[in-house]
């Protein structure tokens, strides 16, 4: 029996909401899989295998699994079986990598810290099909698109400042002094901004919500002018800001609706 704790929305829209959710999962999913014709892709994918012992089939095999899988998301409503699939895979794949190579998770690009938001994404559009906009579905998707710009801030800008980040503001032109500096100000301001993100209520709220998804489509593309190959990345940095751009637009627009 579905719970009646909506948020100011129909059934229609709900499912729409849902199935906006789930499609920005899936296009993670089937761009991840598709790059790997790139042999960017397939270059670092095998350096991952090989240690393991695991022939380059298996990168094939997840990739094709990955594209269908996607497909499966757009077209099937969200449900336990699939949600908990994909959460598994996730869950699966962070771990193993945070194991095998611990400085992803300071990764500047997010490698594996995006994953959180992906995450909260996928069982909020399950929540949303089950219980509507109720509380507990908004509040996971707000603090999961919030997340992500607490860790980026404070991980990799402040803690664990790493030289690729380093040399691409260095490379930018754009910052006049020194770019260890530069990040820390940044890790300030996104930490600060997540944790507004969290409080805020009101206009103010919606003007710090639209301003991070702006951030999460400009950034990437100031980035990949020095690093083009983030694209087609076999981890996804780019790809998974779909989902959070996704979330962080639906959070904005379900906080602005009346109760």
């Amino acid at each position: 029996m579905r719970k009646a704790g909506r948020v100011g929305a129909g059934g229609q829209e709900t499912g729409r909401d849902a199935r906006l959710l789930r499609a920005s999962v899936a296009a993670v999913w089937i761009a991840t899989g598709v790059a790997v014709l790139h042999p960017y892709y397939r270059a670092i994918g095998e350096a991952y295998l090989e240690p393991l012992g695991l022939p380059a089939w298996v990168m094939w095999a997840t990739c094709a699994f990955e594209v269908g899988l996607g497909a499966w998301v757009v077209k099937v409503p969200a449900n336990r079986l699939d949600t908990a699939l994909q959460v598994g895979m996730v869950v699966t794949f962070t771990l193993i990598l945070a194991a095998t190579e611990p400085m992803l998770m300071a990764s500047p690009y997010g490698v594996l810290s995006k994953n959180l938001p992906l995450l909260a994404v996928l069982v909020t559009a399950m929540l949303v099909v089950q219980e509507g906009w109720s509380p507990r579905a908004l509040w996971l998707l707000r603090g999961g698109v919030a997340i992500i710009w607490i860790t980026e801030g404070i991980v990799p800008k402040i803690l664990f400042q790493q030289a690729v980040e380093l040399n691409v503001v260095a490379a930018s032109g754009l910052v006049p002094f020194d770019p260890s500096v530069f990040l820390v100000i940044l890790g300030v301001a996104q930490a600060v901004s997540g944790v507004l993100a969290l409080v805020l209520r009101g206009r103010v709220l919606l003007w710090l919500l639209y301003c991070q998804a702006a951030a999460l489509v400009v950034l990437p593309l100031l980035v990949s002018i020095q690093d083009p190959l983030l694209w087609v990345h076999p981890f996804g940095p780019m790809t998974k800001n779909i989902p959070i751009i996704v979330g962080t637009l639906m959070v904005a627009r379900r906080c602005s609706s009346p109760s």
